[in-house]
């Protein structure tokens, strides 16, 4: 009978399950990493559009802001262009002030243009043809072209005005005289909430906070709108310098009003020193990201808990079963070691000793190899239980077994309890020389125990030994061989016991018979 190692069972059962189980993580790995990639690039995505929004939105602002103050600053310039002709400067009041005005009401979001001579008192005006006594020579643009040779546009920082009361950008020109000298300053007004309406208009209330920066880094308009924040300079804010560095872009960087973080986008407004930004809180950008993350990330932790909680689950009934198989396979090998152990001796038994004598028999027939057999007997074992009592007569047989056990050292040579006081030796591949040997010292280890036996005429306890070898003894079975060396035994009883005999080849009942 062929039994399963209950080891081999256990890798088997331990291959399978840690398969299963690296299986099973590696789609959890494989699970996450795609969720995680996908997440990261509906990130990405998400900043893709609120950049591509923000720049289309600077981009529809800075057109029409430059556009305008283009248009103003042809206005002004044609003031100046006018007050260098002599014809202009002799016609009538109301003549100059049409020519020189006319072209202040075509652009949008235009206030008013003033002229002021080099010491500052205004001349003429746009609002009337007789102007109100004014000096502003103590303003900021006056100032600058008092101090500056500069014959370009110059825009001032918003301020409020002292006419409307209103706020407004001051767009200028110098005036020169013939020789190049310092003549007074053509100087207009925009509206900052011709500004606001262009925010509007644009619909910057979708995108954050959008702002225009004046010179200096003051903010000329800002939506959400906030009155208190017209004219407050930002120049010494980082994300200000950053964002004076280069000519467009966009970055990470803090907040200039307020407190955290903002995602930047920002331009500058043609060549004016005027730029334009967008300002995005990153939770603003990533809301419905994070919205989407959680719910496919707790959709995908969901499952990876499942996977991993069938997993365990799978890896703790195969954990139970594995305990029950190689438990039931101890069990299996218990039950066989029973069914083939005697049980007082410890040696094999009948059964086993068949099953051996069988297979040992067809290998040395089939190899023409040698085969042993000894049959060893208690010699009058029934006068030592009769004198003695069976649970002596129970030692004696254990005496025997361990005296067996003691010579029978080489593997593969078995030794087995065939019933009641009898013994036997299987030898695979040994000559009966070698068989004579090996039964001769189980009878010496026998006798050196020195049993006392009253009813033996050797006194103390010993063995008669029948042996019996193929191919001298000539065995077409393994009955065969059996009976032959039953028979030797019962030639040794015969012979005054306590001695070996071995089967004779001129037995007539015993063939060779190779297979």
């Amino acid at each position: 009978m062929t039994i399963r190692s209950p080891f081999a069972r256990l890798g088997r059962w331990t291959h399978s399950a840690r398969s299963l189980t690296a299986f099973n993580l590696a789609c959890v790995a494989g699970l996450c990493s795609v969720s995680a990639v996908m997440l990261w690039d509906m990130r990405e995505d998400a900043t893709r559009r609120t950049e591509i929004t923000s720049r289309s939105l600077l981009q529809v602002l800075e057109r029409d802001i430059a556009r305008n103050i283009e248009l103003y600053g042809l206005s002004l310039q044609a003031v100046v262009d006018g007050m260098k002709r002599t014809d202009v400067a002799q016609a009538s009041p109301e003549l100059r002030h049409m020519i020189l005005f006319d072209r202040s009401a075509t652009g949008l979001g235009f206030g008013f243009i003033m002229v002021m001579n080099a010491a500052g008192d205004v001349v003429l005006s746009s609002q009337s043809v007789t102007p109100s006594s004014l000096n502003r020579a103590d303003s900021e643009y006056f100032q600058y072209f008092t101090a500056h040779d500069d014959d370009g546009l110059h825009i001032s920082p918003p301020t409020i005005s002292r006419l409307t009361g209103q706020w407004v950008v001051m767009l200028s020109r110098r005036l020169s005289s013939s020789d190049g000298s310092f003549a007074g300053v053509v100087t207009g007004a925009i509206h900052l909430d011709y500004f606001r309406g262009l925010f509007a208009a644009a619909g910057v209330a979708r995108i954050g906070t959008v702002t225009l920066y004046g010179p200096g880094g003051s903010i000329l308009m800002r939506e959400p709108f906030d009155q208190q924040l017209l004219g407050k300079s930002v120049a010494q804010q980082p994300s200000y310098r950053l964002i004076m560095a280069r000519q467009k872009g966009s970055f990470n960087g803090p907040a200039m009003i307020g407190e955290g973080e903002r995602r930047f986008e920002f331009t500058h407004v043609s060549d004016q020193p005027l730029q334009l930004s967008t300002a995005i809180p990153p939770k603003d950008i990533y809301a419905d990201w994070w919205q989407k993350a959680l719910t496919l990330g707790g959709a995908v932790l969901s499952l990876c808990a499942a996977t991993m909680g069938l997993t365990w689950l799978f890896r703790r009934e195969l954990d139970r079963r594995q305990i029950a198989e190689i438990a039931t396979s101890a069990l299996n090998v218990k039950l066989e070691r029973l069914a083939t152990t005697d049980g007082l001796t410890g040696l094999s038994n009948r059964r086993r000793f068949d099953e051996v004598l069988a297979r040992e028999w067809s290998r040395a027939v089939r190899t023409l190899q040698p085969l042993s057999l000894i049959l060893l007997d208690a010699d009058s074992f029934k006068g030592f239980n009769d004198c003695y009592g069976h649970q002596k007569g129970d030692e004696a047989l254990k005496l025997i077994a361990r005296s067996m056990e003691a010579v029978i050292s080489r593997s593969g040579d078995t030794g087995y309890r065939i019933g009641g006081e009898e013994f036997a030796v299987i030898l695979p591949d040994t000559s009966e020389e070698g068989a004579k040997i090996v039964a001769s010292r189980i009878q010496e280890a026998v006798t050196g125990w020195k049993l006392p036996h009253a009813s033996s005429t050797h006194r103390v306890l010993t063995v008669s030994c029948g042996l019996a070898q193929i191919p001298e003894t000539i065995a077409i079975e393994p009955a065969e061989l059996f009976r032959a060396a039953d028979a030797a035994l019962y030639e040794a009883k015969r012979s005054g016991r306590n001695c070996v005999r071995v089967s004779g080849a001129a037995n007539p009942n015993l063939l060779l018979v190779v297979s």
